[in-house]
């Protein structure tokens, strides 16, 4: 079945139907940047770097951790203990990461934990790793702890 209308459509056949014309902006515009557009948030963006960084060392100045002891062991946990002393004036949430190694510095036991903070405070805290990456074997002990502010 054939159309005789014109205005029905297209109907494929090339001539017979008037197709409407719409003229579209381009999209998306390209636009090119300034130099100094450029520049300015290069500049930007070292500025937040160096912030960054100093207000990671002012963190490490004001909170110590110290006196990291092994307190006991088996073949599947480490218990730690520690000191640590916070010198800022705020409470802090810090974000610790333990780590104990054996002789040859191959890691038993890893943990990332966070601990709150009272401003001026010096507290003795104990930690439990409890998922050991291998098992301590027996008649091996752990030979080091180590306990670092881990940076967010």
């Amino acid at each position: 079945m054939h159309s005789t209308s014109t205005n029905s459509g297209w109907d494929g056949k090339p001539g017979t139907n008037i197709m409407p014309i719409v003229d579209r902006l381009p999209f998306p515009r390209k636009h090119k940047l300034k130099q100094s557009v450029i520049l300015v948030v290069i500049l930007a963006a070292l500025f937040g770097l160096w912030l960054r960084s100093c207000k990671r060392a002012r963190m490490q100045e004001r909170i110590i951790v110290h006196s990291v002891n092994i307190e006991e062991f088996g073949s599947n946990y480490v218990m730690l203990s520690y000191e640590v002393e916070n010198k800022d004036s705020r409470s802090r949430n810090v974000k610790l990461l333990a780590r104990v190694s054996d002789e040859k510095d191959g890691e038993i036991a890893s943990k990332l934990f966070e601990i709150t903070l009272k401003a001026g405070s010096r507290e003795k805290r104990s930690q439990t790793l409890d998922e050991v990456t291998r098992a301590i074997k027996d008649g091996e002990r752990p030979y080091r702890a180590t306990l670092r502010i881990y940076p967010r």
